[in-house]
């Protein structure tokens, strides 16, 4: 089951969310395992993330190598999980 992860984040500017990014990539993380959509929006002093995964494990795993990034960068996230019914894509 496909899941919609809506993060509750404190304490992210652009640039804490592009050194986040950085060091997700250096670690193998930049596209991580099952993850199907990334989208950070929001004013820049104070951004938000929703990611789309392919179910709860996947998201557990790449948390499991994202929170300390986060820890370190005093970037605080809480997930609220919801279950995916369905998933239509736009014509690129």
């Amino acid at each position: 089951m496909s899941i919609l992860v809506k993060f509750e984040v404190k304490g992210m500017d652009s640039q804490k969310y592009g050194e986040a990014v950085r060091q997700l990539e250096k670690i193998g993380q930049g596209a991580p395992d099952g993850r199907i959509y990334h989208v950070c929006y929001g004013d820049k002093k104070n951004l938000q993330v929703i990611d789309v995964f392919e179910n709860p494990a996947k998201l557990d795993a790449f948390g499991a190598k994202l929170m300390p990034i986060l820890q370190k960068l005093g970037i605080e996230s809480k997930p609220e999980v919801i279950e995916i019914h369905n998933i239509i894509v736009g014509k690129q």
